[in-house]
């Protein structure tokens, strides 16, 4: 017999029955093959590297990871991804926008955007929210595709327009999937995130010069993790006017 979760007056549950985490199931699917390569991006020799949504997870992993440690650094190169995204996202939208229009120009030839039969499926299992971010992302670029494309195939744009369209936002992403590529995790603290320290002169050398405020701890990602550590100082993720996000968490 199926138990049933017992429930007081108040229609509170029975808490032994809802022990653990929360897990849910997400997939990206993808329609168009300019989407698909950067899944994995392309690693081939001759060609310059093309970074992908995989290898971004695997290096925004760490990065993540050392924030929460307190790696001043990992802040910047969070902040710079955040920044990054929303830059090609809303040159994705503006793009998707003007085909929307070009698409619905007509009253008498209502038109669906292109899709294949069989669209590229994959489980999406990351552990930091910009991974997710950076999927959605993704999919918003194959829905530009797929929108363009269509205007093509059915006179809207010409083909020198389409293409000119998809690459310029196929740049947008791999910019995003290339930011993480720059960070290196030394253990950089705030204390030592110095010129006269040489752990923060290593970093400066290989990461660049780091902004005062994320020095200072006065500028976070909004997505950032809690700083670990009995010492360590918590700096909440500041939320800048205006900010927009809509993050799926796993």
């Amino acid at each position: 017999m199926e138990q049933v979760a017992r429930t007081n007056l108040n229609g509170a549950a029975n808490e032994q029955n809802f022990g653990g985490p929360l897990h849910s199931e997400l997939h990206l699917v993808l329609q168009t093959r300019h989407a698909q390569m950067l899944v994995r991006g392309r690693a081939v020799k001759d060609k310059p590297l093309i970074s992908g949504l995989l290898a971004f997870a695997d290096r925004i992993r760490l990065v993540w990871q050392a924030a929460a440690e307190g790696d001043p650094y990992a802040d910047w190169f969070l902040v710079k991804v955040h920044e990054a995204i929303a830059v090609a996202e809303a040159r994705i939208e503006t793009e998707m926008k003007q085909l929307r229009l070009l698409l619905q120009s007509t009253r008498t030839l209502q038109v669906a955007a292109a899709e294949v039969k069989e669209p590229f499926r994959m489980a999406l299992r990351f552990s930091t929210p910009y991974a997710y971010r950076a999927a959605r992302m993704l999919g918003q670029f194959d829905e530009l595709a797929c929108r363009a494309y269509t205007a093509k195939q059915i006179g809207l744009i010409s083909d020198e327009q389409c293409v000119t369209v998809v690459r310029a936002c196929a740049r947008r992403v791999r910019s995003v999937f290339n930011q993480p590529a720059r960070f290196r995790r030394l253990g950089v603290t705030r204390d030592s995130a110095t010129d006269s320290h040489p752990v923060g002169q290593r970093a400066e050398e290989l990461m660049g010069v780091l902004p005062k405020d994320i020095l200072a701890g006065e500028r976070r990602a909004p997505l950032a993790p809690r700083i670990r550590g009995t010492n360590a100082k918590e700096i909440p993720p500041v939320i800048h006017e205006n900010a927009n996000d809509h993050v799926v968490f796993e």
